[in-house]
């Protein structure tokens, strides 16, 4: 695996367990970036801004 998939794991672990400790206490994440690149075949485009997550546990219903 290369270093850059890698990484990418380890930013998904880091952003699933602190999505885990704030659910349910009414909390937000907020990214923010800058000069983000995505790279979808053909296109390119090149982001500014921030998302907000709110952060929410729901139970399924039985």
């Amino acid at each position: 695996m290369s270093d850059k998939s890698e990484k990418m794991d380890n930013i998904g672990e880091i952003m699933l367990k602190m999505i885990d400790k704030l659910a349910g206490k009414e909390s937000n994440l907020k990214l923010s970036f800058q000069d983000l690149t995505l790279d979808a075949g053909p296109a390119k485009v090149k982001l500014n801004g921030s998302i907000v997550l709110d952060v929410l546990y729901v139970e399924d219903a039985k």
